[in-house]
C-alpha cells in the first residue's frame, strides 16, 4: 500500500527481508532492485616483489564490499534505523579477499558507533557483516548486528545459554540485553571481521 520505497520499512519491521519477498513472488517486478555497477580503479599497492603464480593458477579475486552509510550502536547507544541492506546507499567500497567474504552478496561494511564492545571494537571502527548468517543456533559466542525497532542497529555478542539469549558487551560496566522475549528484536547478521585506521 506504502509503495516504493517506503514500503520496504513496513516490511522489515514485519521481519521479512527483500530476499524472502522475492522467494515468495518470483518474477513481480519492483521487489528486484537494479544495482548500479560501480566504476572502479585498480591500484596495486606494496612495493615487494610479486611472486610469479605458476601457469593454470586461479587468479587472485577481490571482493568490493559496499560501505553503507549506516551505523551499528554498542549497547547504550542508537543505532541506525533501517529497513534492508538492500536499500542503504553505499558511501565507499571496500576491497577484501574472497576468502575473508563467503557470501559476497550478503555481505556489507557498517561502522560503529560507542564503546561498550572495546577494546575488541572500537567507535568509528568498520564491521563486515554477512545478512545470510541469522540462525540464533549457529552464533552463540559470536559477534553480532541485531535490529531493535526503538534502538535500531545493535553491535554485541550473542549469547544463548540455558534457553535465554542475550546480546554482551565487551565491556562489564554495561548490562547484557535479554532478546529471547522481546519480539522488537531480530538478528541482522554475523560480524565476519572489523578494521580501523591507526593514529
Amino acid at each position: 500500500m506504502a509503495g516504493q520505497p517506503e514500503c520496504w520499512l513496513f516490511w522489515a519491521r514485519a521481519g521479512l527481508k527483500r530476499s524472502d519477498l522475492r522467494q515468495m513472488f518470483p518474477g513481480t517486478q519492483g521487489i528486484t532492485r537494479m544495482k548500479n555497477s560501480a566504476d572502479f580503479e585498480i591500484v596495486h599497492a606494496g612495493s615487494g616483489m610479486k611472486r610469479n603464480r605458476p601457469k593454470g593458477a586461479p587468479k587472485l579475486q577481490l571482493v568490493a564490499v559496499p560501505l553503507l552509510d549506516l551505523h551499528a550502536g554498542t549497547i547504550g547507544q542508537q543505532g541506525g534505523q533501517f529497513a534492508d541492506f538492500e536499500t542503504a546507499l553505499a558511501d565507499e567500497m571496500i576491497a577484501a579477499p574472497a576468502l575473508w567474504c563467503p557470501n559476497p552478496v550478503q555481505t556489507n561494511c557498517l561502522r560503529v558507533k560507542g564503546t561498550s564492545m572495546s577494546p575488541l571494537i572500537n567507535d568509528g571502527d568498520i564491521v563486515v557483516v554477512d545478512s545470510s548468517q541469522t540462525n540464533p543456533e549457529d552464533l552463540n559466542r559470536k559477534i553480532v548486528v541485531a535490529w531493535h525497532r526503538e534502538n535500531g542497529l545493535s553491535l554485541a555478542r550473542f549469547i544463548a545459554a540455558e534457553g535465554v539469549q542475550l546480546l554482551e558487551s565487551e565491556n562489564r560496566d554495561y548490562s547484557p540485553v535479554t532478546v529471547e522475549k522481546d519480539r522488537k528484536w531480530q538478528i541482522v547478521g554475523k560480524v565476519l571481521w572489523w578494521i580501523r585506521k591507526g593514529p
